[in-house]
């Protein structure tokens, strides 16, 4: 910016001709237009940090199961659809539920807690063969002793499919 100002400084000292007119007119214009790009993306700036801290807010207020007041991580939040309601028509053996632990692209991801059956087909990355809760998928969860707190978790996020049997 310094290079304009000498620009406009040497400018000046000429005698003012219609060409050094133009010029100094259209340097200023280019100034103004550049100062208003600038203030447009500081603006844009500041809403969206104004939103992301909305939304920590709106998501700590929804579910807080921990106790904390951080905010949680997207792959936590609750679901932005409402879940359909609990299917408790369906019993799943063992046996059944193994199958459904992601390694077949055709079947969904399930998790058993407590006996009652999620789908978690929504969180592959998640639940699905490479991800870190793998070792819950197609199994019941309940038997590693998990907290209840994990079935409140997961009765807010993911759909009831079935519950599971002795068999």
């Amino acid at each position: 910016m310094s290079a304009i100002y000498l620009y406009l400084e040497d400018l000046f000292k000429q005698p003012h001709t219609f060409p050094t007119i133009i010029v100094t007119v259209s340097i200023a214009v280019l100034i103004v237009i550049v100062q208003d790009q600038l203030e447009k993306r500081e603006e844009k700036r500041q809403r969206q940090q104004q939103q992301e801290q909305q939304e920590k807010e709106d998501a700590s207020k929804e579910d807080d199961t921990s106790g904390s007041a951080a905010p949680r991580p997207k792959a936590f939040a609750l679901p932005t659809t409402p879940l359909p309601p609990p299917d408790w028509s369906r019993n799943f053996t063992s046996e059944e539920l193994s199958k459904h632990d992601g390694t077949e692209e055709d079947k969904p991801i399930y998790v058993a807690i407590k006996s009652t059956v999620f789908d978690v087909s929504t969180k592959k990355t998640m639940y699905g063969p490479s991800g870190g809760y793998h070792c819950f998928a197609g199994k019941d969860a309940s038997k590693r002793k998990t907290l209840d707190d994990w079935y409140s978790f997961f009765e807010k996020r993911y759909p009831i499919v079935g519950k599971t049997t002795n068999a």
